[in-house]
């Protein structure tokens, strides 16, 4: 009798658990709620399966006979399933439908149709050994996507989500995709048949609007996320059955496409990064001030994932895995935020300071790699400092408008016209801020700029090593901020090592704070230095600036020392405005 009523327990429980994801509620495989990542046919990256808790594959289609189910790439869909080895928990859904995607209309309307239909999408859930269908119809009685409708297709669509439920094994999930407003379709009809409807909570605007902010805004627009998830629970939808949707693209104009992935996002010349902190969310604005391109970065996604939790939703859902850069910095803070509990909150609520970052493209090949690599380096810094920037390739443009940031990046050149040194010297003389990198302190005797010398704290330059290598460096005694997290000694990546004479050390007001080892002696192949004093880093206490002789090709972002020197001499040259 005792074995008897284990197994009945054992079967009480399992039931439950049954019932708890057929009503969309979180269980303990959930480990915190549902991260729903849409996984295109076309695309050829394999997802980290422990990423996400449900995998939409996009997409299946109503094939041509109005019966049945057609599937994109169907090789591929066979790839994605089997990730479901590596991670039991991991739940698969072929995703039918998408933006142009038709003939729903006709088998929607038809009785047998319909339950041949929802037959077909049963033999592919055997098949591939899914976990269940997302139904991507855009939109029940709506032509907008270019396919047929009908005034009856908001009526059918409940009919259907019936039949597929009926169709579907008793533990398939059977969801849907909705647009941001919660148009075209009865929710409180369906909400007995589905698990959870995912909210497409983007492409909500076009620019000068983003298309997909937390918060409506003046400058951003009227919808936005909240909206779109207030406009579901009004329709009827329980928070607990809804997944709010998150882009990992962009939409823009101008020198934008209207589609960008982030994986592809730059800065154009002559726009500029910003942030709204009304409306929660990053865009790209031109010289105006004109948003020409609204996207995501993990801050907003952050932010969005803490309303996901404030509103009690069950998760969130994106679109597309591709779409995020090579290190996954989108995917990753959903995982973070969503699927872990004791979520932090790591983002800053607003930025903090305005950075030019300033470099030129008509200069030496390696100098240049170093600066596009290093605007990149930056961008990331501003996810968590909180910080706007803007890219220039040309200073003249800003010379009338350096008192607008508080701190002025010159990656591999420095102000060449008069009426640009002016300016700089003003805005240096009032308290600006500067950060310079190797070839923006290259200061010969051709340079014609007296008062830069004085403000650099060195003499003009003497001479370099040749070809660039790595160093041996020697951290300065002492607690300052930028170097008293470093070992005392470690190895800089590959660079050309600038000497001047006089020295920077030679001067009264200058602190070095890193310096190429005399155990390197002698340095260079081809042109060669056997001694000297030989400082790297340093900064001149007459002026907020701080000065690296680092940025030379396209390894200075290898080294995990380095990059950290790099992190803090950009906080400590900023810090007046983080402790403000």
């Amino acid at each position: 009798m005792k074995g008897i009523w284990w197994i009945l327990m054992g079967v009480i429980v399992m039931t439950l658990g049954l019932d708890a994801r057929a009503a969309g509620k979180k269980t303990d495989a959930d480990k915190g709620g549902r991260v729903v990542a849409y996984v295109t046919s076309w695309s050829s990256v394999m997802p980290d399966p422990f990423g996400m808790t449900n995998i939409n594959y996009a997409f299946g289609h109503v094939n041509d006979t109005f019966d049945g189910v057609r599937i994109d790439n169907p090789a591929r869909l066979k790839r994605i399933a089997q990730l479901k080895r590596e991670n039991p928990d991991l739940e698969v859904q072929l995703s039918i439908g998408g933006w142009g995607s038709g003939r729903f209309s006709e088998m929607a309307a038809d009785p047998e149709l319909r339950r041949k239909f929802a037959e077909d999408c049963r033999r592919v859930v055997d098949e591939y050994g899914l976990d269940g269908v997302d139904i991507d119809w855009e939109y029940p009685t709506s032509n907008a996507a270019g396919i047929s409708s009908s005034p009856d297709d908001t009526a059918n669509f409940t009919l259907l989500m019936k039949d597929l439920r009926k169709a579907l094994p008793k533990d398939a999930l059977l969801t849907l995709a909705t647009i941001s407003s919660a148009n075209f379709i009865d929710f409180p009809a369906i909400m007995p048949y589905v698990d959870f409807v995912n909210i497409m909570a983007y492409d909500m605007a076009s620019p000068p609007k983003h298309h997909s902010p937390l918060h409506s805004s003046e400058t951003l627009g009227a919808s936005s996320a909240e909206s779109a998830v207030n406009a579901h629970l009004k329709a009827g939808v329980p928070a607990e059955k809804l997944t709010l949707g998150l882009p990992f693209y962009g939409r823009g104009n101008g020198p934008y496409s209207n589609f960008t992935d982030y994986r592809n996002l730059k800065i154009a010349e002559g726009c500029s990064d910003k942030w709204d902190p009304v409306a929660c969310a990053p865009y790209i604005a031109d010289s105006d001030g004109k948003l020409v391109l609204g996207y995501e970065n993990p801050r907003s996604i952050a932010l969005k994932c803490d309303f996901i939790k404030e509103k009690g939703l069950l998760g969130a859902m994106y679109w597309d895995y591709a779409g995020d850069n090579e290190e996954g910095e989108l995917r990753k803070a959903v995982a973070d935020a969503i699927m872990h509990q004791g979520y932090p909150a790591r983002y800053a609520a607003a930025p903090r300071f305005n950075a030019l970052i300033y470099y030129s493209e008509d200069v030496e090949e390696a100098h240049r790699q170093f600066a596009e690599q290093a605007v990149g380096f930056i961008h990331k810094l501003s996810y968590g400092e909180g910080f706007t920037y803007t890219v220039a390739k040309s200073f003249a443009p800003y010379a009338d408008r350096l008192k607008e940031y508080d701190v002025v990046v010159c990656l591999n050149n420095m102000p060449r016209e008069e009426k640009e040194r002016r300016a700089f010297e003003e805005y240096m003389k009032a308290g600006g801020g500067w950060m310079g990198f190797h070839a923006a302190g290259y200061n010969d005797k051709d340079t014609g700029w007296p008062w830069f010398n004085e403000f650099l704290g060195a003499g003009k330059f003497y001479c370099n090593t040749w070809p660039p290598q790595p160093a041996l460096m020697e951290v300065a005694p002492g607690m300052h901020t930028v170097t008293k997290n470093l070992p005392s000694e470690f190895v800089a990546p590959a660079c050309e090592w600038y000497q001047w004479q006089p020295s920077p050390s030679e001067s009264r007001n200058v602190d070095i704070l890193l310096s190429l080892s005399p155990k390197n002696y002698p340095i260079g192949i081809k042109d060669i230095i056997e001694w000297g004093d030989f400082p790297v880093v340093w900064t001149n206490r007459d002026y907020r600036m701080i000065y690296l002789n680092i940025g030379h090709g396209d390894e200075e972002f290898t080294d995990a020392t380095q990059n950290l020197l790099l992190v803090n001499a950009f906080r400590w040259v900023v810090s007046p405005m983080l402790n403000e």
